[in-house]
């Protein structure tokens, strides 16, 4: 049974690449290879990951093809042409992620869907992270944060990706669907979700064995423990946090299925647990390495008295709200200097629907299109030194010329930018009011996939901060 399966996947593939091999003959696209027939270049990308789009775009510039999974495939960087294909969305480009993302996430989830109906939901979404209603939990976001803080302080070490990871899995699961786990299902389900990530990109062969196998395995475990714990609450609820899942589902036209239920609380907790946890690895990265900007910060926080820790505040949230913090300009510029040094996601995937041309190149219909963020933030010609992390630069006048598109743009902007923009915010501020820190490499080498994380096993020591007040 196993061969056969395997003899169908490879005939399928094989017919898809004689079509687009002569497809290519007639058109001006753009340079590069397209591999070994059927496979074309998926076994170097899963080997070298962002390495492979960094010795490509090295070699052929801002625009070039491959063969990834299945499909002919052109990956496109540059700021200009980015922001001119996000603008194109539904015209000439329409979301479409390889099939073992779209499988794995579920075919009714937001990342799915396109048109109409993908506005509607990402609408009802965005309703949810209104400023008022973040603002209304800032507090209690704030009090998660300042006592996993704390916890790290007590503790000999962490190691920063696993606990990174684990409290913002956390939160989400707390803030966005009501549901706040036990801690032995806590550690599930972060092993859960990590298997997930590390095989999202990957050919779709549900063969145990295979990584998409094993994690459409963890997806149905999570859904299994998310279903535990609806039944045993009774709903979705909870009397600290207003359920942003609870939201939703309220405005549908319709009661959602079990499984749409159960894919939209996967799809939250997953979206923002990995990418904010990902940027926040980062924010203690760039901060070890880079202590002059940490103590800015500091003295920025000082003057508008800040930088005090809750604990000498009777332990309240040191009067923080979310106008307050937007009001930071210092803050304001690490933050995005850390999104643009290290993008949390690093490529947005996109089928043609008709072809068009591009610096002077043809972009067939039907074909894939990934529109590089992180190759476009790291090689922005406007820069001298863009791999170089440097906050000031957010200062000069002419910032609007500088590439930053870590939440995509377009109608399919990102609609959790306002909680991501809080909440990493909010967590800068907790590491400069509460510790000091250190980390056992004094340069920690990253890797951008499949988000960024310490290429290796990263361990970091805390301390509590005492106040010079």
């Amino acid at each position: 049974m196993l061969e056969f399966l395997l003899i169908v996947f490879i005939c399928l593939l094989f017919l898809k690449y004689l079509q687009t091999r002569n497809a290519r003959g007639r058109l001006n696209l753009p340079p590069g290879r397209m591999g070994i027939p059927m496979l074309g270049e998926s076994l170097q990308f899963l080997r070298k990951k962002a390495e492979f789009f960094d010795e490509k775009r090295k070699e052929h510039g801002n625009i070039y093809k491959t063969h990834l999974f299945g499909k002919p495939t052109i990956r496109i960087s540059g700021k200009k042409n980015l922001e001119k294909l996000f603008a194109a969305e539904n015209k000439l480009l329409q979301c479409s992620y390889p099939s073992s993302v779209l499988n794995i996430l579920g075919k009714n989830t937001l990342v799915a869907t396109t048109g109409q109906l993908h506005h509607q939901r990402k609408m009802q979404i965005m309703k949810c992270f209104s400023p008022k209603l973040l603002d209304q939990n800032l507090p209690v976001i704030s009090e998660i944060l300042t006592g996993r803080i704390y916890e790290w302080c007590r503790r000999p070490s962490i190691e920063v990706f696993s606990d990174c990871h684990s409290m913002f899995l956390e939160l989400a699961s707390n803030f966005l669907v009501s549901m706040n786990m036990p801690k032995n299902e806590r550690a599930k389900i972060q092993t859960l979700y990590n298997d997930i990530t590390n095989n999202i990109f990957t050919l779709p062969l549900n063969i145990p064995g295979f990584g998409f196998h094993k994690a459409l395995k963890a997806k149905e475990q999570l859904k299994k423990l998310f279903l535990k714990r609806i039944k045993e609450d009774g709903k979705i609820s909870s009397d600290q946090f207003p359920s942003v899942l609870k939201y939703f589902c309220q405005i549908q036209d319709s009661e959602l299925s079990e499984d749409d239920l159960l894919n939209g609380i996967f799809e939250l907790i997953f979206n923002s647990g990995e990418t904010i946890s990902a940027a926040a690895i980062c924010v203690l990265c760039h901060l070890h390495t880079h202590p002059r900007v940490l103590e800015k910060l500091r003295e920025e926080l000082a003057d508008v008295d800040l930088l005090a820790s809750p604990e000498e505040n009777n332990n309240d949230a040191v009067n923080v709200t979310s106008d307050i913090i937007n009001k930071l300009p210092y803050l304001d510029c690490c933050y995005k200097e850390v999104l643009r040094v290290t993008p949390p996601v690093g490529g947005a995937y996109r089928k043609v629907l008709q072809t068009f041309e591009l610096e002077g190149y043809t972009i067939p219909e039907g074909w894939t299109v990934v529109l590089g963020i992180r190759d476009t933030h790291q090689t922005d010609s406007t820069l001298e030194d863009p791999l170089t992390f440097k906050p000031e630069r957010w200062l000069d006048d002419d910032v609007s010329d500088l590439a930053f598109l870590p939440y995509a743009s377009g109608v399919r902007r990102c609609p959790g930018k306002g909680y991501a923009h809080l909440v990493l915010k909010l967590f800068i501020i907790k590491l400069c009011q509460q510790c000091n820190w250190t980390l056992s490499e004094t340069n920690p080498e990253l890797v951008a996939m499949p988000t960024p994380r310490p290429k290796n096993k990263l361990m970091a020591t805390f301390s509590p901060r005492e106040s010079k007040n």
